[in-house]
């Protein structure tokens, strides 16, 4: 059974309700594309100031950041698009800390359950710190979940700063504290996953307890699939195997030939496809800040196809077909693969006629 699936049974035999992804341009972050799971359900109940009932949901988000696009080609793990499992419990709830038990005990069993040993997990919590003028203490609540449902006391790392206190700038954002699950692959490690739980507000000059709470979990899909399959990177899954060897076949390049750009041919495919799904989300290359970002990922496609002299429309047929294939549960338009087609054209026809008129 596939990670998507897996993950989708998992939730529902759990009693989570499934729900539809969100667009990838979402209202909750400003400027920004979507960066994680269920937030249309969580953030209008933890800024709700009355109770309310908790709300138990699971879904598999699309998520763009757009400051991975200055690594990829370069680390091993960091997709600019990718998907993100979560499921949560967001409403007033009686008792936090079981709340948190239920929810982290789940999310071993279920990283057990695609092949990870819970003796393999290691995992970072706060040590406290001042917020905001605001001293928080310990999360000994999760530090002490860890031990009780077998996490390595060995394995368990406390973290200064905000490495695991969730502080975003802007009044009302939520707030809280995060723990982190990975794995060390090959001296390295990995996260795999993590737990946040949103209990504070941000005041700008204070942190403001919330009525409500919010505890989710999020699982990197992509992260979990190369992990377990013991490959050395998220570059070797096989959407990304298949279309580097299909454009080796295309150019009649040596495996050698093909290996010593592979950082710019990861770069090509991986900005291809985040644009290709948010043109599919209906957003386009305007003045918008999110418009504006769109076309420097672009720019920078067509930068990389001009330097290794990829021919657009070969490759453009194997990116679509490799998606097709991949990503087939999110039907995707030929509307996207069109737009994204024919602004290659454009631009290519446009330097064509920059460059006769020097000639």
């Amino acid at each position: 059974m596939d990670i998507y699936s897996l993950f989708e049974r998992f939730t529902q035999e759990n009693s989570f309700r499934f729900v539809e992804r969100s667009n990838l341009v979402s209202k909750y972050f400003k400027g920004e594309f979507n960066l994680s799971g269920g937030h249309s359900y969580l953030v209008p109940a933890i800024l709700n100031p009355e109770k309310v009932k908790k709300d138990n949901i699971s879904v598999i988000d699309l998520c763009v950041r757009k400051v991975d696009a200055q690594i990829v080609g370069v680390s091993y793990e960091h997709l600019l698009l990718f998907e993100m499992g979560v499921w949560g419990g967001f409403g007033f709830i009686d008792d936090k800390k079981a709340e948190e038990y239920k929810q982290l005990s789940l999310l071993v069993e279920f990283l057990e359950l695609c092949g990870i040993p819970r003796d393999e997990i290691y995992v970072t919590a706060c040590e406290g710190g001042v917020f905001l003028d605001q001293e928080m203490p310990l999360d000994t609540d999760s530090v002490e979940i860890f031990k009780a449902i077998g996490i390595n006391d060995k394995h368990i790392i406390l973290t200064k700063g905000r490495r695991n206190f969730m502080l975003s700038r802007g009044i009302d954002r939520l707030a809280g504290y995060n723990v982190e699950f990975f794995v060390k692959r090959n001296n390295r490690f990995i996260e795999i996953a993590s737990s946040n739980i949103y209990q504070y507000i941000n005041k700008l000059s204070y942190l403001e307890k919330t009525v409500n709470t919010g505890i989710g979990c999020g699982v990197g899909l992509e992260r979990i699939e190369f992990v377990t399959n013991n490959l050395e990177s998220a570059f070797e899954l096989p959407f990304y195997s298949n279309s580097i060897q299909k454009i080796r076949e295309l150019m009649r390049l040596s495996k050698d030939s093909s290996d010593i750009i592979i950082d710019k041919l990861i770069r090509i495919i991986e900005l291809s496809k985040t644009l290709i799904f948010l043109l599919n989300d209906d957003q386009t290359f305007d003045n918008t800040p999110q418009g504006k970002i769109m076309k420097s990922y672009f720019a920078k496609v067509i930068s990389e196809m001009e330097f290794l002299s990829i021919p657009s429309e070969p490759l453009l047929n194997i990116i679509k077909e490799e998606m097709k294939r991949k990503y087939y549960r999110y039907q995707i338009k030929d509307d996207a693969f069109g737009i994204f087609g024919n602004r290659i054209i454009d631009l290519q026809k446009q330097a064509y006629v920059r460059e006769q008129k020097f000639k």
